[in-house]
């Protein structure tokens, strides 16, 4: 990576949607008026009747201390949310970081130096969670962004031990919305296909810039701290399952069946289908989620119910690969 001027980067868009946790948006906000390479744009969606975020936000516009616009979403939402910003985007560059997140000074200059190199397409970097009790325990897995050809997808682009911010930035397959930058001209949008809680939503951004013939690229150096309050990707039972397993599994079947490769798809569906895991079951992880979880008759039910999900998934996937993207 090639040093570069502040007039040699590309101009920059930071999408940041937001919902009932205005302190955390503060900081976030914060964060960015100390970047040594400011933002050109810095778009806040607030969503529903959450005026609290709304008027932090105006905070800053009316300190001057940095070029933020709130736009309002009614229905919230990740992926509509985003979209609502990237339509008012004007930057080469687009930017994604939490509400719940803190970025380092040189956190925007880092992403952008990448878009030096013609053939980038998207950057991302790890995030350190924290809760009142402290940092999340370091973790040393990998691998680190890439998706198995029977669709398993590895992310573990978090709590990562600090001597791998040593590593070299090195090609990945996906990404993750924490912090995340695309070039505007390499993907579409986001897909408004998917269900909420629009789990993977990121990994389709991902492959529409891939299949364009650009590079993904993860920075181990350019962490963000994370303050997550969100308990929706927990494991377990609890919760709402329509919402946490079963939208889940449909997105994983749509993107799967838009994306892959005739022979990637036919691997990867049969895998969902007879293996699975605790969180998308298929046959065998049903029978591990049964140990695990008790309630033989609530497994079953929701191995039949997650079948129908991922196919739900899957046809609608297979109709969007013959619709070019625009």
């Amino acid at each position: 990576m090639n040093p570069a001027t502040d007039s040699q980067l590309l101009t920059s868009s930071v999408l940041i949607p937001t919902f009932g946790r205005p302190a955390s948006l503060r900081n976030c906000l914060e964060s960015l008026t100390r970047q040594l390479h400011r933002p050109d744009q810095v778009l806040v969606v607030w969503q529903a009747d959450d005026v609290e975020s709304r008027n932090v936000v105006r905070e800053f516009q009316n300190s001057d201390r940095l070029s933020v616009q709130d736009l309002h979403l009614e229905q919230p939402g990740i992926v509509p949310a985003e979209n609502l910003a990237l339509q008012n985007a004007n930057g080469e560059i687009i930017v994604l970081i939490d509400d719940d997140a803190v970025a380092t000074p040189d956190w925007l200059a880092r992403h952008l130096q990448f878009y030096q190199d013609p053939s980038v397409g998207a950057v991302g970097g790890p995030a350190d969670n924290f809760s009142s009790a402290g940092p999340f325990p370091k973790r040393a897995v990998e691998p680190v962004g890439r998706i198995h050809w029977t669709g398993k997808i590895s992310g573990n682009m978090y709590d990562q031990i600090d001597q791998w911010r040593l590593r070299p930035p090195e090609d990945v397959d996906h990404l993750v919305g924490y912090n995340f930058s695309l070039r505007r001209n390499a993907f579409d949008k986001f897909d408004e296909n998917l269900r909420r809680y629009w789990q993977l939503f990121e990994l389709d951004a991902c492959l529409q810039v891939r299949s364009r013939g650009y590079r993904v690229v993860f920075d181990y150096a350019n962490v963000v701290d994370h303050y997550p309050t969100n308990t929706a990707y927990s494991g377990g039972r609890e919760g709402d399952l329509q919402v946490k397993v079963l939208n889940g599994l449909f997105n994983r079947g749509y993107i799967f069946s838009k994306h892959f490769s005739a022979r990637h798809r036919k691997l990867a569906y049969c895998y969902q289908i007879f293996v699975g895991n605790l969180s998308g079951p298929g046959v065998l992880a049903s029978c591990l989620a049964t140990w695990r979880f008790g309630n033989y008759f609530r497994e079953m039910r929701l191995l039949r119910d997650s079948i129908v999900a991922f196919q739900e998934g899957w046809t609608l996937g297979s109709r969007s690969r013959s619709t070019p993207h625009r």
